[in-house]
């Protein structure tokens, strides 16, 4: 399994923190694309310029990547503890054994069914008005890539256009979930991927929904968190 991280430089101040974190908590190959080289070791890095469409530059990654699977993730998708592993195995493997899905969310996040499927497995119908989502999420590259193609999408954005896509392509996935409590509005803590999501809320620090581990991180990496600001 991969993990692949799409960043722009416009949020390099966020990079020693969270890949820093990424090293110590994680021990899954890194990729990434950016649109400047990344002065950080991975595996794996795919340049591309501002100028050209989102859904062209993740699908040339992907090609390029050349893997059946990975893990989706963002900059400011924080670490604070260790991934479980042998639960990431057991949900890529659940994937390859069961190919009417396209995706395992690491997070229950939306307003999510809970048809279980299999142990801490729950289905997101392709219906669901929160069938995509840009979190933490284990994706099969090929109906990852249709979905980009069909959405044509110019920006990163997440748009209705998504789940409209879905629904005429019949994907459907699941998400992972333990009775984790809920954080904010609109998601639960994960304890297969422990992240915070997400650090940035409309380029601000969201200190207010990570009161205590938030903070704590941006003092250990030393990063004045008035520049940027608290979202509130």
């Amino acid at each position: 399994m991969i993990q692949v991280v799409y960043t722009n430089s416009n949020c390099a101040d966020v990079w020693e923190m969270f890949f820093n974190r990424l090293y110590i908590n994680s021990k899954m190959p890194i990729y990434t694309i950016s649109d400047i080289n990344i002065p950080y070791p991975v595996k794996g890095k795919y340049l591309y310029g501002n100028d050209v469409p989102y859904y062209m530059v993740w699908t040339g990654a992907l090609r390029a990547f050349n893997e059946p699977y990975f893990i989706y993730l963002q900059e400011d998708f924080i670490l604070y503890d260790n991934v479980d592993q042998e639960k990431i195995n057991y949900c890529e493997q659940f994937l390859k054994d069961h190919p009417e899905y396209s995706f395992i969310r690491l997070i229950k996040s939306g307003s999510l069914g809970s048809n279980q499927i299999a142990d801490n497995l729950y289905e997101i119908e392709s219906s669901n008005s929160d069938i995509f989502s840009m979190q933490p999420t284990i994706w099969r590259t090929e109906d990852y890539s249709k979905l980009l193609m069909d959405v044509k999408d110019e920006k990163w954005f997440e748009t209705p256009a998504y789940r409209e896509s879905a629904i005429k392509l019949g994907i459907k996935g699941l998400y992972y979930y333990q009775g984790e409590p809920k954080r904010g509005l609109n998601h639960h803590d994960s304890n297969i991927y422990p992240y915070i999501a997400t650090a940035l809320v409309r380029g601000k620090w969201n200190t207010l929904e990570y009161p205590e581990v938030l903070p704590r991180l941006l003092w250990e990496y030393n990063i004045d968190q008035n520049k940027r600001g608290i979202y509130k």
